[in-house]
């Protein structure tokens, strides 16, 4: 007696789902790390932007700062001060930031990012 579950068939289509499913955690596993990189940064940026005035003379000692921290978090592949356009008034101050990013999705597929920011900030 034969039971009609039993029809004898491969499960290709599980294999294909767990193949897919494991392609799109590897991509994951590429993709997010750049960019809680780059949301990191940003927020570190408008930390640096809200330094007053008596910490930071002049945009030069800005700078540095943003190259120090470019430096701690390892993205001075990518980030270097031609990156950086900083800008102080009387009132604020605005740090715009530009750059490119190459990352790896899955192996044999290469992704190229522009990343762009700007912090504006009173200064106190």
């Amino acid at each position: 007696m034969r039971r009609r579950s039993e029809r004898g068939e491969g499960q290709v289509g599980v294999i294909i789902s767990l193949a897919l499913l494991a392609a799109i955690g590897l991509a994951a596993w590429n993709v997010i790390p750049v960019y809680y990189d780059h949301y990191d940064f940003t927020d570190v940026m408008e930390e640096i932007c809200r330094t007053p005035r008596y910490k930071a003379r002049n945009d030069k000692a800005i700078m540095d700062m943003l190259m120090k921290e470019v430096d701690n978090r390892g993205l001075y592949d990518w980030i270097g001060p031609e990156s950086f356009e900083i800008s102080t008034s009387g009132r604020n101050r605005v740090i715009d930031l530009y750059y490119e990013r190459e990352f790896t999705v899955l192996p044999g597929w290469k992704m190229t990012k522009e990343f762009e920011y700007i912090a504006e900030q009173p200064l106190l």
